[in-house]
C-alpha cells in the first residue's frame, strides 16, 4: 500500500470559508517527514456577489458546501472529505472520556470527573445526572434496548442504569483495579468487563453476579471486543445467555492481543504486535487495532494473523467506532478523526470529521444516521453520516 499523507485543516474552516478575503490553513503530513503548510483563500465574484475559494496549486478544489469541502492532493491523488459538525454539544465541564448514542435519540456521556450525564441529541437538554462511582466513569454504553446503560470505571465497579428513571439497581464489583471497557452480549443478560487488574470478567446482570474469568493473567488491558464464531461451546450454566458462539478479543497494555471462546473459557490466539492496544473493534472476520504508536492493525479474528497495518500518522490512537458497508472511524490524539475502509478499494478516500483544534478524539458513536465525537475539549459533536457515505459510493 503507498503512503499517504495526513491532511488537516484549521478547525473552524466552515465558517471562515463564508467570508471574503478570509484565509484557512491547510498542511501536509507525511510519517516521519516534516509538515508542508498552505492557505486556502477566499475572495468576491463580483459579476453575482458569490464567495470564491482559492485553493494551494497542489490541490484541486472538486466541491463545497456549508458542511463539507472536498478536495484532491494532487501529488498522492488522495481526496478528502472535510465534513463540519451539525451540532456541538456543551454539556461537560472536563474531557469527555465515553459516549454512546441510542437510536431513540437518547445519549450517555462520561467525562474526567465523575460526571455521567444522559442528554437528548436533539436539543441538548440534560436528562439524568447520574450519581453513584467513585471516580472517572472510562466507558458508557447503552444495551441494545436503548432504555438501560452500562457504566465502567476507576473506582472497578460496572453499575447498570435506568436511562428513564436515573435508578441503579445493579453493581458488579469484582475488579480489584480500574475498568477500562464493557461489551454486552447479545440483549444484556451477561456483560464482560476488562480491567487493568489483568482479568476479563463475564457477569450475570441479573444477579449481580460474576460467573468466571474468561481471560486473566494478561496485565492491564485497555480494550475489547466481541465476534461471532463457528465454534459452538457448551453451556453449562442457565444464567449464562448467547456465549456458547461468541469470542471475545482483548487489546493489552503489553501490546498483546488475546482472543479467547467465551463459553469454553479457552484462548484461541495471542498475538505480540509491539504497541500498547489502545482500542479495538471487529468488522465481519476483521479485527482491527489502534495502537498507541500510531499504527492501525488488521487481524484475522480465527488466529489474529497480522493482514496489514497501516501506519500514516504517529499520534496515538485512542478511540474507534464501526460504522456501516466496512466503514470505520479513527480517532486519535492530535485531534485527528478520519474514516477508513476495511476494503483497499478505498485507500485513495479520506472523510475527515473536523472541529477539534488538535484536542484528542476519546470516543466515537454510530447509531446509523448520526456519529457522536466525543473529544478532549469537553466538546461532544454531532455529524450527519450521509455527509460520509455519499463519498464512498
Amino acid at each position: 500500500m503507498p503512503d499517504l499523507p495526513v491532511i488537516s485543516i484549521q478547525c473552524d474552516w466552515n465558517d471562515a470559508l463564508r467570508l471574503p478575503q478570509s484565509k484557512v490553513w491547510i498542511s501536509i503530513k507525511y510519517l516521519n517527514i516534516n509538515s508542508v503548510h498552505d492557505k486556502i483563500t477566499t475572495s468576491i465574484n463580483k459579476p453575482d456577489v458569490k464567495i470564491k475559494i482559492h485553493v494551494p496549486e497542489n490541490f484541486q478544489l472538486i466541491s463545497n458546501s456549508n458542511l463539507s469541502l472536498v478536495l484532491k492532493h494532487v501529488e498522492s491523488d488522495l481526496k478528502v472529505a472535510f465534513v463540519a459538525p451539525t451540532k456541538v454539544h456543551d454539556l461537560h465541564q472536563k474531557a469527555i472520556l465515553s459516549v454512546c448514542a441510542a437510536d431513540n435519540s437518547l445519549t450517555v456521556s462520561s467525562c474526567e470527573g465523575d460526571q455521567l450525564l444522559v442528554w437528548d441529541s436533539r436539543t441538548s437538554e440534560t436528562l439524568l445526572d447520574l450519581k453513584g462511582h467513585g471516580g472517572p466513569i472510562y466507558k458508557c454504553r447503552f444495551f441494545p434496548s436503548g432504555l438501560v446503560l452500562i457504566s465502567a470505571g476507576a473506582d472497578g465497579s460496572c453499575k447498570i442504569w435506568s436511562a428513564q428513571s436515573g435508578i441503579n439497581p445493579v453493581t458488579l464489583q469484582g475488579h480489584v483495579m480500574s475498568v477500562a471497557d464493557v461489551c454486552i452480549i447479545d440483549r444484556g443478560r451477561n456483560v464482560i468487563s476488562v480491567s487493568k487488574d489483568g482479568t476479563a470478567k463475564l457477569w450475570d446482570v441479573g444477579e449481580s453476579k460474576c460467573l468466571d474469568d474468561v481471560i486473566k493473567d494478561r496485565g492491564p488491558i485497555n480494550c475489547c471486543a466481541l465476534t461471532i464464531t463457528q465454534d459452538e461451546g457448551t453451556v453449562n450454566n442457565d444464567r449464562e445467555i448467547g456465549t456458547a458462539n461468541k469470542q471475545l478479543v482483548i487489546g493489552c497494555e503489553s501490546g498483546e492481543i488475546v482472543g479467547a471462546h467465551i463459553a469454553k473459557r479457552e484462548v484461541t490466539f495471542h498475538k505480540q504486535i509491539g504497541s500498547p492496544c489502545n482500542t479495538c473493534i471487529i468488522i465481519e472476520q476483521t479485527i482491527i487495532v489502534g495502537c498507541a504508536d500510531g499504527k492501525i492493525i488488521h487481524l484475522k479474528v480465527e488466529d489474529g494473523e497480522i493482514i496489514k497495518e497501516i501506519h500514516e500518522s504517529a499520534s496515538p490512537i485512542l478511540s474507534m467506532c464501526v460504522l456501516t458497508n466496512g466503514l470505520y472511524m479513527v480517532g486519535r490524539q492530535d485531534g485527528n478523526c478520519a474514516v477508513l475502509s476495511v476494503l483497499d478499494d478505498f485507500n485513495s478516500v479520506r472523510v475527515q470529521l473536523t472541529g477539534s483544534d488538535c484536542d484528542g478524539i476519546r470516543d466515537i458513536s454510530f447509531n446509523s444516521k448520526w456519529i457522536f465525537v466525543g473529544c478532549r475539549d469537553t466538546k461532544v459533536r454531532k455529524y450527519d453520516f450521509n455527509q460520509i457515505s455519499v463519498h464512498y459510493k
